[in-house]
């Protein structure tokens, strides 16, 4: 009998099955987040901004995620330490083999189910300018649902003798709100703490701070910054990058970059703007990457008086 009989006192055909619907969900999430990125956004021949939907933003960071070593390592290493260790009553009643299964099955699963249910109630209930600590509150709540949903649906697979569904999640919902709370939380902290304190490669030669945040493929002159949530989106010369950061904290690491922020969400360069346009009754600037980016009516007579 295998594994999953020892435990369960059926045939092993479980544990293959979840394993493999995780591994074609994750597939999935990824070949959806790449689609969406690679459609492009073309009206009148020309590229416009575009503000992610809460899907698209979420399918970004699921595949950065879980196409990152390091995030993955991280995960793995949570899921070993407590497959070994067997929290909640895991370690009586599932030998090592399985308990390792649960643990990473859960280390892997909650964070997409997690940042889903955060970032569609954080869109859903929250103002554009929100106040961190709302911020961590509501997506903590958005979290804490689906994560206690997955951990609900592998407790019925993998666990015996487990309680009803409904009683389950009632009794794991606490654990799951404070946990995924805290976690935000301790991002929030990490990223402060990374926005006043970055670290600059002494091999590089000196230039703005921002591009020290880039990867090295991406490193070049800086042409505009879009806010898209909770993170920057950096458009260089040789492509873009998001970096989970405010935009004002990005404007400052800017410095010794001639530019001018021409709405909330949007600040560029000088010497990317090709033009000031009107489209579709709408003041653009045009950028040398042929980007167009909206000039809002409270900036516009900055922006006129700075391009001229």
């Amino acid at each position: 009998m295998d594994l999953y009989g020892q435990a369960r006192g059926d045939d092993g055909c479980g544990v293959h099955k979840w394993l493999f619907l995780l591994k074609r969900a994750i597939k999935c999430l990824l070949e959806a987040a790449v689609w969406q990125e690679s459609q492009p956004d073309l009206r009148e021949g020309r590229k416009y901004f575009v503000k992610y939907t809460p899907l698209q933003f979420a399918l970004r960071e699921l595949r950065m995620t879980y196409t990152d070593r390091a995030a993955l390592s991280i995960m793995g290493a949570v899921g070993m330490v407590a497959g070994f260790a067997g929290p909640f009553s895991t370690f009586e009643v599932l030998n090592l083999p399985l308990r390792l299964i649960y643990w990473l099955a859960i280390a892997y699963c909650t964070y997409g189910a997690g940042l889903l249910g955060a970032i569609a109630l954080s869109h859903a209930v929250l103002p554009a300018r929100k106040p961190y600590g709302w911020s961590i509150v509501v997506q903590g709540l958005g979290a804490s649902v689906p994560v206690t949903l997955v951990v609900v649906l592998l407790n019925l697979e993998l666990l015996p003798d487990q309680r009803s569904p409904l009683s389950d999640a009632l009794w794991l919902y606490p654990y799951c709100l404070a946990i995924c709370t805290a976690l935000l939380a301790l991002m929030q902290v990490v990223r402060s703490t990374n926005t006043t304190t970055a670290e600059v490669d002494p091999t590089v030669s000196a230039g703005p701070l921002l591009i020290e945040r880039l990867p090295h493929e991406l490193r070049g002159p800086i042409l505009h910054l879009s806010m898209a949530d909770h993170y920057v989106e950096v458009f260089t010369a040789r492509g873009k990058a998001l970096l989970l950061m405010r935009l004002a904290d990005a404007i400052r690491e800017t410095d010794g970059v001639p530019g001018l922020q021409i709405h909330r969400s949007h600040w560029v360069a000088k010497d990317a703007v090709r033009a000031i346009r009107r489209v579709n009754g709408k003041t653009m600037v045009e950028t040398t990457a042929g980007n167009l980016l909206p000039i809002s009516r409270s900036y516009l007579p900055s922006v006129r008086a700075t391009l001229n």
